[in-house]
């Protein structure tokens, strides 16, 4: 029967290294646990894409387009991500000039594009 228990290098800096042993235990996990979880996580996420979908028998073009929708769905993703920090940001005392000095934003833009409605 194959080990449940795979080993892997992970290429990272010792301060990167040790700030994730820290996440780890903070989480109460050990860092095979917690590595395991982002392992799965990403699979997970990953496997619900389009381009998670293709194989190399499709046409370039079909790779292309299926490539770019994962990428539209990520944008998404961080849109909303940014969204929540945003509106957090300004909620605890932060301005919305504040917020948009940092994403790069006019402050007009920012709002729009994060204040709730």
């Amino acid at each position: 029967m194959p080990s449940q228990h795979h080993v892997a290098r992970v290429a990272v800096d010792d301060h990167t290294w040790q700030s994730f042993r820290h996440a780890a235990l903070v989480r109460g996990l050990s860092v095979a646990a917690y590595l395991g979880k982002l392992v799965e996580t990403e699979v997970k996420r990953r496997g619900a894409t389009a381009l998670a979908h293709t194989n190399e028998l499709d046409p370039p073009p079909d790779v292309a387009i299926d490539a770019l929708a994962t990428v539209r769905a990520t944008l998404d993703e961080l849109h909303d991500v940014a969204g929540r920090l945003a509106r957090t940001a300004v909620g605890t005392g932060a301005s919305w000039d504040e917020v948009a000095e940092t994403l790069r934003f006019s402050p007009a833009d920012a709002r729009q594009a994060f204040e709730q409605r």
